[in-house]
């Protein structure tokens, strides 16, 4: 059976994993950034996909139904907190609207971070963003039962991410996990009922930890992991 999964956030390096493990499949692949030139240079040799842009997407009438959508796209900056930005837009905001436009039949999932649940310094719209889209996606989870509602929650993550954040990568060493690793999850996700998918385990098992001692694990963290 050809499923149709939309993927935003199309050109990172995350999706581009899942799109080269489902490029094999017979799944139909709507993929979805902001430059169409970018997504023409990346997808454009693939016969299974249709290419949009995040414009398109919004206010073309859709002529297939949505079994699988996977909310991607999102982006952070690190710095001391000034002012709200964009983040709040594209980490949280998009993703709801998405999810409302397109009404995902089988499963919708949400590439979120771990720093959701273990925050950080110089991160504080960041991980507020992505606090919001894992309990935007719990809630979702109860109000539409029949709906697979799936976390990504992510630590560090070897993309081009963090191409203006220095030696961040460096510093945190092996807490960094690869694309593909990321991707593998996913896509051996696809049509199960998973809830949350943590990666990696060691920072997985510290959030679990910080829900139990908070105030342990913010002295924590402020002192030996502010590597922002």
């Amino acid at each position: 059976m050809v499923r149709n999964i939309v993927i935003t956030g199309a050109t990172g390096d995350i999706a581009k994993e899942i799109v080269k493990s489902l490029s094999k499949e017979n799944d139909h692949l709507i993929l979805v950034s902001r430059s169409r030139k970018a997504l023409i240079e990346r997808y454009g040799q693939l016969e299974n996909v249709t290419l949009l842009t995040n414009d398109e997407l919004l206010t073309n009438e859709q002529s297939f139904v949505v079994d699988i959508l996977i909310n991607n796209a999102g982006f952070g900056i690190f710095k001391e907190f000034t002012e709200l930005t964009e983040q709040f837009v594209i980490n949280t905001l998009m993703p709801i609207q998405l999810t409302r436009l397109l009404e995902p039949k089988v499963q919708l999932i949400n590439i979120a971070s771990i720093a959701g649940k273990l925050p950080t310094g110089k991160s504080s719209i960041y991980v507020a963003s992505k606090a919001a889209l894992i309990t935007f996606s719990d809630a979702l989870r109860m109000e539409n039962p029949q709906l697979i509602v799936t976390t990504v929650n992510t630590g560090p993550v070897k993309t081009k991410f963090h191409k203006d954040n220095g030696d961040y990568l460096e510093k945190v060493g092996k807490n960094a996990i690869s694309a593909s690793k990321v991707a593998d999850k996913v896509v051996n996700n696809l049509g199960k009922r998973k809830r949350e998918i943590n990666l990696p385990w060691t920072l997985s098992t510290a959030a679990k930890l910080r829900a139990i001692f908070p105030s342990l694990f913010d002295f924590i963290s402020a002192k030996f992991f502010n590597f922002k």
